[in-house]
């Protein structure tokens, strides 16, 4: 026979799943259908996949002469022989670009294995593909997933991803790099094997928790990885049997499992009776492998193992190892308790005692003695037992127990009775209430309240039996009153006292589900990325729980059958069946306005899918028909302030919608707080109507701002609410926050008005300071670093050092980024951070910080490619490192071609964003100034910057942004036009038109200001060289540049500007022989002050160089020495050529000063004038527009002045 069927017996042996007479009969039947053996059995139903593939890989290991271990039977199987190794298949979905094979992992009856890596996520991935076409192994293939997909805990093996490829079906796991458990056994210590089974349990009770039962735990279905710091970390494995409690038997009727491990009420065949105590049992058989090396019960065969599991009780593991603690013991023998109420209630109760064990403390398990032996015989040898004990004591007990029982049970009845009635009269009373024409509620909930007091009261003086009853009346009360989370405290609490009904269970699930929608719509205005994460956060705490409690509360006769259902589908997203019993309910209840209200969330949600997928259409139908059933709902309970809350919710996200499309906002956002208004008007003191009311006030303000509208009084509307808000709860953290982002929202208008946004940040941060330490999740540290972001945005506009702001926004950021780093907006921040410390001329590392923005936005941008945001930022950064590069000598085209690509991708997802066009405009501005410095014409980039302009102005015609950028693209043109000799006027003229625009809608705009000055200077420039007086040009000049510089004191174009009008003004009063040194000397301070802000030094070196160029010729004009200006001048433009050695500009500038200084001090410079002469010659040959300027220097050491652009 084959070695490797050999093995394959050899591993079915070991595991005790075959006696030895059944093995020679599979071998004769393996032999005669030449079939492997493991094959054989999984077609019998005798295997599951997970199983199937790990004895397939211990025969494997066992062929390659790795340690199996005994065997559980004896019997000889064969001696092991030299095998060739078998081929591996290969990956079946070659050039398949969504992973990347790495190596064969294994096979089974269901599929192959393969080990990949996902490029996109840089992870390794275990690949599973199903093996043939065969329609119900598909099926059964990804039920598994499916199955296991439900489970998300750390213990658990997770699923990825489900699909298909090229018509194979495939699963996505987690890559486990780990030995099955039953491997490690001879190498961990008892303490290691107590904590992994405790871990592994964890991973069960989140099983449990998802409804499922796993019904195939043993030591091959617990892989354990050794990490990097020598731990054990175990995987909860194969879901292939796993089933929902009640689900029922497979479609054979046979049982599945392993024998060894099954509870006997599994090994009974009782399928149908099966819940999570099933895998405590297993849990425990699984441990008690570990401690004694063999299964607690023993067998020659599996009918044997079956046939003991239910009538003998195991060893106790001391007598088999005595080094086994005695409570270690006891754990384990609860866990193997014949009737499962003797076991541990739960996987997590299992895992609290083992970790009570770990730790020292007293378990909960009993000790075995004298007692559990005695206990096991009475449980062996009942009826004779009783017979005897019964003579004796019947008399004596039957009176005492019927007078005590009779009691008992009396006290219960009534307690539960009484407190029954007290909450139907607080739910009826509630109802009546909300039913009623729209009102303030007030007084009747002030009443409601009262009894709860009551009932609560009554409940402590009712003592130990009426926590159940008093508890569920307590959580049903404060439900009816619209307080889920108080609710779910008591429910809760009357759970764990005993009172588990299916009305409890039914109203812990309406308490959830309320909580998890009241979350949900907390961050409906994200983008889909972002909403989607923080949904999957919800569904663990809130939903998941919902939907087990919804299950254990199906008998509950209120609320109705079809409204428990349809909630039921909704929670488990099968919303066309959610509305279809929506619809069987019809309208026998006018009363239950829960009917619309449901249906209004469920056709939320639908359409919210809709609109992630891109059917927007569809969306806006089922949103108009949410907005219908939420109407609905707020008609027939206009007094409940959460039926008008669930409408404004439906107007948001139809904001959101608005927002992240291309609609009006202002709608929706009117209709919400009329909603909202309805909602206060019921109860003003509604916590969530007032923080909803304050985002939306908020995001009015934010909306009317970018608009260029007033804000002011959307502004103190949200103020005034979030106040309100913490007047109501003053130390809730949702409040804080929310007060925080109102004060964060006034700091930003006030900086755009060029006010002093300080004090309301100090206030932003204090709101955020009272935020507890366990709720500073991701979205605080990501607003927080909002915060910062404004504070150190206002220091670079007044000229203060932003670094030490900065930073500590990029802290938040990174701290956000930890808790979660798949959400794009912290990254965005992050770069649009990073690029502003990169553009502070105080930072000593600007290159490093750009390439940090670059990556931060590349990542967000790789996390969501249509958040237009990241492409926006991205545009900035490789602008700006454009600008470095042109200025410091190297090719700025490349950075500017991607720079407008970023920006044309932005403008492919919305169009109508005016910021986008202005940063296409600013773009071919500097395109500009490139081809300027390389010799070429400036004109096309700058037709296409005024074209960009011209779009963001038509798109936002009340802003004074585009008008401003308009400006500087004609006083750009003016400039060029003056140097090249030609008449600038009606260029500048222009430019002084949209500047003038400009400051009629933003007066405090200090780049319109900046722009109207250049104009201005501009034609100073053309009537100076006309020999006409510039001194009005010069003066309006200055006095536009002044109230730039008053607005924004580091404006760097203004400081630019001001300087260049100061040299023009100094050679104006050198011609007219007016003060002419100490203009030059404020000049000289002007330019200085440019170039400490610059981002292109090169460009301002150069500049300031030029003017001590002209200040030489003066001095030389008027008989004084221009030694040391010549001087001065050289030194400025000696690091400009060096960085731009190609820059004929600064060439003949720096011929220049040598032939000034040559021709001043020619003992001292012998040969210099020549040699200066014939480099400018050279300079101005390279670039002809430059002789208009510099020719006149070559033949005599006259005086001239030119207006650079």
């Amino acid at each position: 026979m084959r070695e490797d069927y050999e093995a394959e017996l050899r591993a079915v042996l070991f595991e005790g799943l075959l006696s030895d007479s059944e093995v020679e009969a599979l071998r004769a039947e393996a032999l005669r259908r030449e079939a492997a053996p493991l094959e054989l059995l999984r077609e019998r139903g005798r295997l599951s996949e997970h199983t199937l593939a790990s004895l397939r890989s211990a025969s494997r290991a066992a062929l390659q002469g790795a340690l199996v271990g005994a065997p559980t039977a004896t019997g000889h199987v064969g001696p092991p022989k030299a095998l060739e190794p078998e081929p591996e298949p290969g990956f079946p979905v070659p050039g398949w670009e969504r992973y990347a094979p790495i190596r064969f992992l294994g096979q089974g009856g269901m599929g192959r294995v393969f080990l990949v890596q996902d490029p996109v996520l840089r992870r390794p991935v275990a690949l599973k593909f199903v093996r043939d076409d065969d329609s119900d192994r598909a099926r059964h293939f990804v039920a598994e997933a499916q199955a296991q997909a439900r489970v998300d805990h750390e213990r658990v093996c997770k699923v990825y991803e489900v699909g298909q490829v090229q018509g194979r079906a495939y699963i996505a796991m987690q890559y486990v790099d780990g030995q099955p458990l039953h491997q490690l056994a001879g190498v961990l210590s008892l303490e290691q094997k107590a904590l992994i089974l405790a871990q592994a349990a964890e991973g069960v009770h989140a099983a449990h928790r998802a409804g499922l039962i796993h019904r195939d735990l043993k030591p091959s279905n617990i892989l354990v990885e050794r990490t990097a710091d020598g731990q054990w970390k175990p995987y909860v494995m194969d879901f292939g049997l796993a089933r929902d409690p009640g689900e029922g038997a497979t479609a054979t009727g046979s049982i599945l499992g392993t024998p060894h491990y099954m509870a006997p009420e599994q090994a009974r065949g009782e399928v149908n009776r099966l819940d999570r105590r099933a895998d405590v049992y297993a849990l425990g058989a699984t441990l008690y492998a570990l401690l004694v090396g063999q299964p607690p019960i023993p067998g020659g065969n599996a009918l044997e193992v079956l046939s003991r599991i239910p009538t003998e009780d195991p060893t106790p593991p001391r007598v088999l190892a005595p080094e086994v603690p005695a409570d270690l013991e006891a754990i384990v023998l609860k866990c193997l308790e014949k009737e499962r109420a003797g076991r541990y209630d739960s996987a997590r109760a299992l895992a609290e005692d083992l970790q009570r064990f770990l730790d020292g403390e007293p378990v909960l398990a009993r000790s075995v003695g004298t007692a559990w032996r005695l206990a096991r015989l009475t449980r062996r040898h009942w009826r004779g037992l009783l017979l005897a004990a019964v003579a004796g004591l019947l008399m004596l007990l039957a009176g005492v127990q019927a007078v005590l029982a009779r009691r008992d049970a009396d006290v219960r009845e009534h307690l539960a009775r009484r407190f029954s009635e007290l909450a139907e009269h607080v739910e009826s009373r509630a109802r009546y209430t909300a039913l009623t024409r729209l009102h303030d509620t007030r007084n009747e909930r002030h009443v409601l309240e009262t009894r709860l007091q009551e009932i609560a009261g009554e409940m402590r003086e009712g003592g130990e039996h009426a926590l159940g009853p008093g508890n569920e009346a307590l959580g049903r009360g404060w439900l009816a009153l619209g307080e889920p989370a108080r609710a779910r405290e008591h429910l809760e609490a009357a759970w764990g006292h005993g009172t588990r009904t299916p009305r409890v269970a039914c109203a812990l699930a309406l308490a959830l589900g309320q909580l998890y929608q009241e979350r949900l719509r907390a961050y409906e205005h994200l983008p889909a990325s972002e909403r989607q994460a923080r949904r999957r956060e919800l569904v663990t705490l809130y939903r998941e729980p919902a939907l087990a409690w919804l299950r254990q509360g199906s008998g509950a006769d209120l609320p109705p059958a079809e409204y428990v259902a349809a909630l039921l589908a909704y929670h488990e997203e099968r919303y066309e069946d959610a509305l279809e019993r929506l619809d069987a309910l019809g309208d026998r209840l006018p009363w239950f306005f829960e009917a619309p209200l449901l249906r209004g969330d469920v056709l939320v949600a639908r359409a919210t899918g809709h609109w992630d997928a891109g059917r927007r259409e569809r969306a806006q139908e089922d949103l108009e028909a949410a907005r219908k059933a939420h109407v609905r709902a707020a008609s027939l309970a206009e007094s409940l302030p959460e039926s008008h809350l669930a409408l404004a919710g439906v107007e948001q996200v139809a904001l959101r919608m608005g927002l992240y499309g291309q609609g009006d906002v202002t709608p929706h956002i009117e209709r919400a707080l009329e909603a909202l208004e309805r909602a206060l008007t019921a109860s003003p003191r509604h916590l969530p109507s007032l923080v909803r009311k304050a985002h939306l006030h908020r995001r009015l303000a934010e909306f009317r701002s970018r608009q260029g509208g007033d804000a002011e009084a959307a502004l103190q509307a949200a103020l005034k609410a979030a106040r309100a808000a913490l007047d109501v709860d003053p130390v809730s953290s949702e409040v804080r926050h929310a007060l925080g982002l109102v004060l964060w929202q006034r700091a930003r208008i006030q900086q755009a008005r060029s006010e002093d946004p300080r004090e309301s940040l100090k206030q932003a941060i204090e709101a955020f300071d009272g935020v507890a330490l366990q709720e500073r999740g991701y979205d605080y540290h990501s607003n927080l670093g909002l915060i910062f972001k404004v504070w150190a945005d206002h220091e670079d506009a007044v000229g203060e050092d932003s670094l030490g702001h900065r930073k500590r926004a990029i802290d938040a950021y990174l701290t956000a980024i930890r808790i979660d780093e798949a959400l794009p907006d912290a990254w965005i921040n992050l770069g649009s951070a990073w690029f502003k410390r990169a553009s502070n001329p105080r930072n000593p590392d600007a290159d490093a910080d750009l390439e940090r923005a670059r990556q931060a936005l590349e990542k967000a941008r790789t996390l969501n490619p249509r958040n237009l945001v990241s492409h926006f930022y991205e545009a900035q950064v490789h602008a700006l490192r454009a600008t470095r590069l042109r200025d410091g000598g190297g090719d700025a085209s490349p950075s500017l071609d991607t720079a407008l690509a970023s920006y044309r991708s932005a403008l492919a997802l919305n169009a109508d964003v005016p910021q986008l066009h202005g940063g296409v405009g600013l773009v071919h501005l500097e395109r500009a100034r490139a081809a300027w410095l390389r010799g070429e014409p400036p004109f096309p980039a700058l037709d296409e910057a005024h074209a960009s302009f011209s779009r963001a102005l038509a798109l936002a015609p009340k802003q004074g942004l585009p008008h401003s950028n308009l400006s500087e693209a004609h006083a750009t043109r003016a400039a060029y036009r003056l140097a090249r000799g030609e008449d600038p006027r009606d260029d500048a003229r222009a430019a002084q038109r949209e500047a003038r625009a400009a400051l009629a809608l933003q007066p405090d705009l200090s780049t319109a200001w900046a722009n109207l000055g250049q104009a201005h200077r501009v034609l100073a420039a053309f009537a100076l060289e006309r020999g006409a007086d510039a001194r009005p040009e010069l003066d309006a000049a200055e006095q536009a540049l002044g109230e730039a510089l008053r607005r924004n004191p580091r404006d760097e174009e203004a400081l630019r500007y001001a300087a260049e009008a100061r040299g023009l003004s100094a050679s104006w009063s050198a011609l007219h022989a007016k003060d002419w040194e100490a203009a030059f000397t404020r000049a000289e301070q002007a330019h200085e002050a440019a170039l400490a802000v610059s981002s292109r030094p090169h460009d301002d070196r150069r500049a300031l160089a030029r003017l001590h160029l002209d200040w030489a010729l003066a001095r030389r004009f008027a008989d004084k020495d221009p030694r040391e200006v010549l001087e001065r001048g050289l030194s400025w433009v000696a690091p400009v050529l060096k960085a731009r050695p190609h820059d004929e500009e600064a060439r003949a500038l720096h011929a220049a000063l040598e032939l000034t200084q040559a021709r001043a001090f020619p003992e001292e410079h012998p040969g210099q004038q020549a040699r200066a002469r014939e480099a400018l010659a050279s300079a101005l040959a390279t670039r002809p527009l430059l002789a208009r300027t510099w020719a006149p220097l070559l033949t005599e050491p006259g005086r001239s002045r030119a207006t650079p652009p």
